[in-house]
């Protein structure tokens, strides 16, 4: 019954003999086995590596709960399985990489250096409009970010160049990704949010790239892929279109404060979010929804929601005349 955990029969015989006693000594075991010496030592070492049993000084066995042992051992082959796993997927890519054609219009890079830099490349490259989804995980924490930082980044260098930046970020903003949004809106990029399918980046509509969001995943080699197939493109072009299209607009504040977390409170409001679909996006709970809600109440001097609605709108309006 043991041999599917590779445990041999004589040492699958030697375990059901320690079962009923607290110890035994290798006389007693060979005695109740019928095994010799040397069959007797090889099966107790198998026990022994395996965890099944183990030996005192004084020479005598003791056999130790099976159920912890098998899940243990499930444990660590899970374990080996995933590492497994994870080897043969970046073989298989730098297999792909490796007999990807350009003239296919699709080519797939492997490892964190070469996405980087043919995301530089392909920012850099655009004359009109970048394009992206924005979705966690990242392949740089989002931890202490500053102006000065992001000024490094391909999308800040080329809306410093003129070029028109749109992202649909998808739900759920801890306090560094909704202060990096902040500086970006106040940069110039048109933000919007909406659940997204994927990280996506669209340059001039002629180029997309897509990193895998499974090669994101502790351990995995990140890997993406160029597309330049003009149908293919297309197809990512009108999907970006359609989510756009159906995204809620991150609003400029009223006041000019660059404040996200206002900023997205108001787009929900106004298109009619309830608490809890707004303390999800925002990553809070409901109570904090409630507060900011009745805090935005007494700053516009209205008594409900609806009358708030109507002076969100109001001010919209005024604003974008």
């Amino acid at each position: 019954m043991l041999q599917p955990l590779g445990i041999s029969a004589n040492a699958e015989a030697v375990y059901v003999a320690l079962g009923p006693m607290d110890s035994a000594s290798e006389p007693v075991l060979s005695r109740l086995t019928g095994l010799s010496g040397g069959e007797l030592a090889a099966a107790l070492e198998e026990l022994r590596y395996v965890g099944l049993a183990n030996g005192s000084v004084h020479g005598n066995w003791r056999g130790l709960p099976l159920l912890d042992v098998v899940d243990q051992l499930k444990t660590q082959r899970l374990s080996e399985l995933e590492r497994s796993v994870v080897a043969a997927e970046a073989l298989a890519a730098h297999l792909v990489a490796k007999g990807s054609s350009q003239a296919k219009g699709v080519t797939t890079l492997v490892g964190r250096d070469a996405v980087v830099a043919a995301h530089s490349e392909m920012c850099n490259s655009a004359r009109q409009e970048l394009c992206a989804f924005d979705k966690p995980p990242y392949v740089i924490d989002r931890i202490g970010v500053t102006e000065e930082s992001l000024r490094a980044t391909p999308e800040w260098r080329a809306m410093d160049h003129g070029i028109t930046f749109r992202c649909v970020y998808h739900p759920g903003f801890d306090p560094d990704r909704l202060h990096e949004m902040a500086l970006f809106a106040a940069k110039g990029e048109l933000g919007r949010t909406s659940p997204v399918p994927m990280k996506l980046i669209l340059v001039d509509g002629l180029v997309a790239m897509l990193p895998s969001m499974r090669s994101y995943n502790p351990g995995h080699e990140l890997r993406a892929t160029i597309v330049r197939y003009p149908l293919l493109v297309e197809a990512l072009v009108f999907l970006f279109e359609a989510v756009w299209d159906s995204a809620l607009p991150i609003l400029s504040t009223f006041t000019g404060k660059p404040d996200l977390r206002r900023q997205m409170l108001v787009s929900m409001l106004m298109t009619g979010s309830t608490d809890t679909a707004i303390a999800k996006c925002l990553n809070v709970n409901v109570r904090s929804v409630r507060r900011w809600i009745a805090e935005m109440m007494h700053e516009h001097g209205v008594r409900t929601r609806l009358q708030l609605g109507a002076a969100l709108a109001r001010g919209e309006l005024i604003r974008s005349k």
